[in-house]
């Protein structure tokens, strides 16, 4: 989906991006169009069903976060891809499997997360932590969303994203720590959490 350029394609290490999610939160009822401009990287599935043609979903939202197409009715838009794009590892966190629960609690409550939003977050990644034993995570950055871009209609006030690379470790390493900058929501908001199991 489009030709990758500047930082957008100096990695070619593909990256399998999980359960990637769109949460949306209008101030009113609204028709909203939300169209996918992605560098680099093969969606491998969406859910539910949008306009291939121009990677868009067109769907009407409401403050409580429903999502309707047509008569049905959803709670947040899923989609799925492979990434070739830069990812940063230089700085995050060393989680160890009995204080993965409490970790995500804690961060994801500053990157602007609610309880389920987290909620959702935690029980598909949690496992992933637990398993491996010891985890370097790391939460992406301007750069990496740079390449995954959304044009939206109506714009939101807020948008709130989320990605957070795991790496499973052998023994425990330094690293920088990273310093999260704590969001918060204003009228229109969409919120977006995903991340990746980094291989290598």
């Amino acid at each position: 989906m489009g030709s990758g350029e500047s930082h957008c394609h100096e990695s070619y290490n593909q990256e399998k991006l999980k359960k990637p999610v769109l949460y949306l939160y209008p101030e009113k009822p609204v028709e909203i169009e939300i169209k996918l401009n992605f560098q680099n990287t093969e969606l491998s599935c969406i859910y539910p069903k949008f306009n291939v043609s121009n990677n868009s979903w067109k769907v009407k939202a409401f403050p409580d976060g429903k999502i309707s197409i047509g008569e049905k009715n959803y709670p947040y838009l899923f989609w799925e891809a492979y990434s070739y794009n830069k990812i940063d590892l230089t700085k995050g966190f060393i989680v160890k499997a009995e204080e993965a629960g409490a970790f995500l609690e804690e961060k994801l409550k500053i990157l602007g997360l609610n309880e389920k939003e987290s909620c959702d977050f935690i029980t598909f990644w949690l496992p992933v932590l637990i398993k491996n034993k010891i985890s370097l995570c790391s939460f992406q950055t301007k750069t990496f969303f740079d390449c995954l871009q959304y044009d939206i209609t109506p714009k939101p006030k807020s948008f709130i994203r989320v990605f957070c690379f795991i790496k499973k470790l052998d023994k425990e390493i330094e690293v920088i720590e990273q310093k999260l900058e704590e969001a918060k929501r204003e009228g229109f908001t969409i919120v977006e959490w995903g991340g990746s199991e980094v291989n290598n």
